[in-house]
């Protein structure tokens, strides 16, 4: 597991970016599904097992390559990645704060 890598990392939620997802499956221009294809879920299993990450912390995404427009699609995977990541850290740090801190920061 990652965390026994260094000291400090323990305890923190580890999170896998899973880039270029379009290279697994041709997914067209249609990326609502690629949670649900069987390419991308075999991969993502693999990457969990190999890093011990949960398989729900191992998000995919598309990269912007060559594309001329945004696509919403594209954007769509980005922000669920900048979601989930943003809740991982919150769940983090309401966990891993001191009663004292946090009531300080409820005064604030």
């Amino acid at each position: 597991m990652l965390s026994n890598c260094h000291p400090l990392l323990s305890g923190i939620p580890q999170s896998i970016i899973l880039t270029k997802v379009d290279k697994i499956s041709d997914f067209g221009h249609d990326f609502t599904s690629v949670f649900k294809d069987p390419s991308t879920k075999h991969i993502v299993h693999n990457v969990s097992e190999m890093f011990g990450v949960p398989g729900i912390n191992v998000m995919p995404v598309k990269n912007y390559c060559e594309e001329a427009e945004v696509e919403t699609d594209v954007d769509i995977l980005a922000l669920l990645t900048l979601r989930r990541l943003q809740l991982l850290t919150m769940d983090h740090l309401e966990m891993n704060t001191p009663p004292e801190v946090a009531q300080m920061s409820d005064k604030a």
